[in-house]
């Protein structure tokens, strides 16, 4: 937990290596000694030599100057160097002091060690400067940072006597600020003193000015509609533009776009936020790796085909790709004949840094070092992916909201992308990512993700991580590319339109075999959602102004209702066929009925349901009246059938009380869980409200 005091600061990095120490002096004489900011300078160093850096450092500025110690609580116009011999992190509001790589290429200290650190513990209050030096150290830091909200300036190419680090940080697409050493001071000054007042600018929908002028601006120029994603990321990213642009007036950023293409261009590539690791919420990945093995196996007769949606850089279909490959095992064939990984996105910089498999020494930390041997190779003072596994992966443009789904997915990894749509588009994706996956796929989500508003198409695997299964749901009667439907169930009373592709034999032969048990029967899930009806049940379905809209087993009459939970519960449970009771006059002309129950145990490879067959009679009270007449019935039948109905009441009774205890404890359930969406909901308008009240004691405290 970070204390409260090193909260407040904002906390600058400052990398860099040959030629830094110059543009360093320079940085430093203009800083401002005034702010709560806190200044740490990673420079690349012989860890052979005693550094000077403190001292000709300190020559140059009014901030105080200090050597960065282990466990050090950071403190406001402080500028902190880091040893020869140590990474720096930051660890719960602390600096601590780690060793460095033994790689003999690795940056020593590692500035993207630090950033990485920086921007996992302290957020969207930090910054990185990534100034003059050689290599590519430094860039995948600014991508972090960059996503935690942060701002990040890079040093301009006619400055700076070596500009490798500038350059490598400014390909990410990730830099805001391209500046002289002499400015950055002065323009940081005006980012940290600016009042930052968007309450205004927050209030407005997406749907007024001047943001939707912005949004429509970057709509003619990028082709890509951002008025779906989500009010919140929309206006906190332009928030961040803003005032790393030193611009707090909303019209005026607007009319500052409308004349500057190069502003809009890097406002997009902001909101994309195309940031990635390898084998990112490691656990996750461990989770999806024990699946891999039987997904392979129920694929092996054709090569394995993976939908990387929103890949940005690549580590994330690398990571993916290292992982089959490893399940594959040594092949008598080349790896991109078993395999076909599809990774996609719609920043073009960020598939060019993909397609070429190049990345800093950084990202070694993230790869097990097994892998890190097989599928790596040093290149310079970074590393680049195998051939093998660059050959299996296609890069390409898409956009997941618009363009035509890949088809016959095995495995689609979406992982971070969802989060940033609203509610409508969500489900618009998933439509299109249910259409594209054959049966017995996966899908991997991001932990921040769920298939909440899409799941009749997904259902969750029972690891519990965020890998969802494909759920066998019929797709006649829907557009592949539109919302889904209310209801995704078929209805084979009617005859199929035209255009609507013939059934399969198997189709066929599996309709046929459930209209000889009986003409009229649904298709349920194990939760009680309907995939298809066959004939016709409206004679059995209740709808009033409490029914729940959607395909479900809640739409049938009591005592059907409850009597078809039960019994599916139990056919599914058991493996069983299960037959109810007699109920009378409820179908068509007052008919009894009668259900039945049958596992179907292999349709989708991947989801459990059960057939309920409606089964009509006559009115059978009039003879059953004339059998129980003493004058037709010897005493020792009619008190048999007697005792029988008695049984059969009492069981009633039974079944009736047990169903009651479970929609009592669903209630409650319900209840607990509307509760805790509340509670939910509760702590993320007072998480709102404290980073607003942030701002507001930052300001103030500027002021």
């Amino acid at each position: 937990m970070k204390d409260g005091t090193t909260s407040e600061l904002t906390i600058i990095g400052i990398g860099s290596s040959a030629g830094g120490l110059e543009a360093i002096r320079e940085l430093v004489a203009t800083l401002p000694d005034n702010l709560p900011v806190t200044y740490v300078v990673v420079q690349h160093m012989s860890p052979h030599h005693k550094s000077l850096l403190k001292e000709l450092v300190g020559r140059q500025t009014a901030l105080v100057v200090k050597d960065v110690g282990d466990r050090v609580r950071p403190e406001a116009n402080v500028i902190y160097i880091t040893p020869p011999k140590a990474d720096v992190i930051l660890e719960n509001g602390l600096l601590r002091l780690k060793p460095p790589s033994d790689l003999p290429a690795a940056p020593k200290p590692s500035v993207d060690r630090f950033l990485l650190s920086l921007a996992d513990d302290h957020g969207a209050k930090t910054m990185a400067i990534i100034l003059s030096g050689t290599g590519t150290d430094g860039a995948y830091g600014v991508q972090a940072i960059r996503e935690a909200g942060g701002i990040t300036i890079a040093q301009d190419a006619e400055s700076a006597k070596y500009d490798g680090m500038p350059q490598s940080a400014l390909q990410t697409g990730c830099v805001d600020l391209v500046l002289r050493p002499v400015e950055i001071g002065t323009h940081l000054n005006k980012i940290l003193t600016s009042a930052r007042d968007f309450s205004e600018f927050r209030q407005n929908a997406l749907k007024d000015t001047p943001v939707s002028d912005l949004l429509q601006i970057l709509l003619a120029r990028t082709r890509v509609d951002f008025r779906e994603y989500k009010q919140t990321t929309i206006t906190r990213r332009i928030e961040r533009r803003m005032v790393a642009l030193g611009i707090d007036d909303q019209e005026e950023y607007t009319q500052f776009l409308r004349t500057n293409p190069a502003a809009v261009d890097a406002l997009f590539k902001d909101l994309l936020i195309s940031v990635t690791r390898f084998f990112r919420d490691k656990d996750e990945f461990a989770s999806l790796k024990q699946m891999l093995p039987n997904l392979i196996a129920n694929h092996a007769d054709g090569p394995l085909r993976v939908w990387i949606a929103g890949c940005a850089t690549g580590e994330e279909a690398y990571s993916i790709a290292m992982m089959i490959a490893e399940d594959l095992g040594p092949l008598d064939v080349p790896f991109r004949e078993k395999v076909q990984i599809f990774a996609t996105d719609i920043d073009k910089s960020a598939l060019a840094i993909a397609r070429a498999g190049v990345y800093g020494n950084a990202a070694l930390a993230e790869i097990p070092k097994d892998m890190a041997a097989k599928y790596l190779v040093p290149q310079g003072d970074g590393i680049r992916v195998t051939e093998e596994l660059r050959g299996a992966i296609l890069f390409s443009d898409h956009n997941v909201c618009q363009d035509p789904p890949f088809q016959r997915v095995h495995l689609l990894c979406c992982r971070n992308l969802l989060i940033y749509f609203n509610a409508a588009l969500q489900r618009k994706v998933m439509a299109r990512f249910h259409y594209s996956m054959s049966t017995s796929s996966l899908l991997f989500l991001g932990t921040a993700e769920s298939v909440a508003g899409s799941d009749e198409l997904f259902a969750q695997d029972q690891s519990k991580f965020h890998v969802y299964r494909k759920r066998a749901v019929s797709r006649h009667g829907r557009s592949a590319f539109s919302m889904p439907a209310a209801s995704n169930y078929t209805n084979r009373s009617s005859p199929p339109s035209k255009g609507t592709p013939a059934d399969t034999v198997g189709d066929q032969l599996f309709e046929a075999l459930v209209k000889s048990l009986g003409p009229t029967s649904v298709l349920v899930t194990e939760d009680g959602n309907i995939m298809r009806v066959l004939g016709s049940i409206s004679t059995f379905i209740e709808v009033n102004q409490s029914s729940k809209l959607k395909m479900h087993l809640d739409l049938l009459k009591s005592p059907l209702r409850e009597e078809a939970r039960s019994l599916v519960s139990i056919t599914l449970r058991t493996g069983d066929q299960r037959q109810g009771i007699l109920h009378r006059a409820i179908g068509a002309d007052k008919a009894d009925v009668r259900l039945a129950v049958y596992p179907v145990v292999t349709i989708g490879a991947n989801e459990r349901v059960a057939l309920i067959v409606f089964t009509q009679t006559e009115d059978m009270r009039p003879i059953a009246a004339a059998k129980l007449d003493p004058n037709v019935l010897d005493e020792p039948t009619a008190e048999r059938i007697r005792e029988l109905e008695a049984e059969v009441a009492v069981t009633r009774e039974a079944l009736q009380q047990t169903i009651e205890q479970l929609e009592t404890s669903n209630e409650e359930l319900q209840s607990v869980n509307e509760e805790l969406q509340s509670t939910n909901e509760e702590l993320q308008a007072t998480n709102e409200e404290m980073e607003t009240s942030n701002e507001e004691l930052q300001s103030t405290n500027e002021n």
